[in-house]
């Protein structure tokens, strides 16, 4: 119920008891314990239809705040969200790099805290930590446990070891998935139920939503479209697969190849070493014309493509948003190969189109699904279908 009304406020008891086919007398119990914990509030009353006009109810976006913070390899996001998604506050400092947990653990307990006191927030209204990182994870556990771009955390108790540091209780997630629900959360994906958020960063993941709700599979782990087989001849991945897509289709193989292009005489561009700012760099010289940097971006695109294409028909998709920090610096490129692979190669063409959208936030996709994922993990601990009925 107080996802519905999140979601669909200003509603009326009655309209509540229409949506959700509860009787009016629970209704009126569990609106009472949500406006006791300040939840929800009374927000003046509706347009008389004849009768006495009806009181409406919407959330009191104040009254619970989550953190949100997306660990990656190259950079660390942190999120301040209130219950109604919007964002209180936001961060981004230097990644975890070639540090391990012990280090990297208490400086963003530190953050966290200098960020809080930044912003002058109510301790009392915060739930929680929401941990975004790369996967594989184990979520029951708490720990990253075969993740390429940090083997120093694998198997470290990180969710434990963050709340230790914070005081605050931490919920681990796959930073694709938590993309999925931040996508949700921002707007993006109005009107679709079964959508895919892939989220390309340091690797490439996807977080899947059926019928309103992620579907996690069996150790929360779906969607790791990185090590998606693209080429069955190619090398061996660290994971142990053979031509994964991450061999071929992350910002650190368009870096690797444009220094080769580079030591060759074929492409001129000030490269610093750094992946993130490298890839951006090559972006912005496609975008102004560089044949040799739109080819490389370009090649990226195609095999995204491909294992895209895979994913939709497996999944039969409806729409696809792409999230992170390599589609802020090249998201029109990758709109446009994934838009024309899935229009003329998908399965469902003919029954659906797969729309392709660039992320409203692609930095802050994960972390803000990371803050609210605590939300509703502290809040209403089921699935998103709760979340989405106003949509069915």
């Amino acid at each position: 119920m107080l996802d519905l009304i999140r979601s669909a406020g200003p509603i009326s008891r009655v309209e509540v008891a229409e949506t959700t086919g509860l009787t009016q007398a629970t209704i009126s119990t569990v609106v009472r314990e949500l406006l006791d914990d300040g939840l929800v509030v009374e927000a003046g009353r509706a347009e008389s239809t004849g009768g006495k006009p009806r009181v409406r109810l919407e959330i009191n976006p104040a009254s619970r705040l989550g953190i949100g913070v997306n660990l990656s390899l190259e950079s660390i996001t942190y999120v301040v969200a209130n219950l109604a998604g919007t964002i209180v506050g936001r961060q981004r400092v230097a990644g975890a790099g070639s540090d391990g947990p012990i280090s990297v653990v208490p400086r963003m307990a530190a953050d966290i805290a200098s960020l809080i006191e930044r912003l002058g927030l109510d301790r009392d209204a915060i739930v929680g930590i929401g941990l975004a990182a790369p996967g594989p994870i184990d979520r029951e556990r708490g720990t990253i446990t075969m993740a390429p771009a940090l083997p120093d955390w694998n198997g470290f108790p990180v969710r434990s070891a963050l709340s230790t540091a914070t005081g605050y209780p931490c919920t681990l997630d796959n930073d694709a998935d938590a993309a999925a629900l931040g996508e949700y959360w921002l707007g993006a994906t109005e009107g679709h139920s079964v959508y895919a958020s892939i989220y390309m960063g340091t690797g490439i993941g996807s977080g899947i939503v059926i019928d309103g709700t992620i579907y996690r599979g069996a150790s929360s782990n779906v969607g790791e479209l990185g090590h998606l087989t693209v080429d069955a001849t190619g090398p061996v991945c660290t994971c142990g697969n053979r031509g994964c897509l991450e061999l071929y289709a992350t910002p650190a193989r368009v870096v690797e190849a444009a220094v080769l292009r580079a030591a060759e005489g074929e492409l001129s561009l000030s490269l610093t070493g750094d992946v993130a700012t490298d890839f951006a760099t090559i972006a912005t010289a496609a975008a102004h014309g560089d044949a040799v940097a739109t080819e490389l971006i370009e090649s990226s695109a195609q095999y995204l493509a491909a294992a895209v294409v895979s994913l939709a028909n497996l999944f039969d998709v409806e729409l696809i948003v792409l999230a992170g920090s390599a589609f802020a610096a090249a998201g029109a490129v990758y709109v446009r190969y994934l838009s024309d692979a899935l229009r003329t190669r998908a399965l469902a063409r003919l029954t659906h189109p797969v729309e392709v959208r660039a992320s409203v936030n692609g930095y802050d996709a994960a972390a803000i699904g990371a803050a609210t994922l605590v939300m509703q993990d502290r809040l209403s601990p089921r699935s998103l279908r709760a979340v989405t009925m106003t949509s069915a």
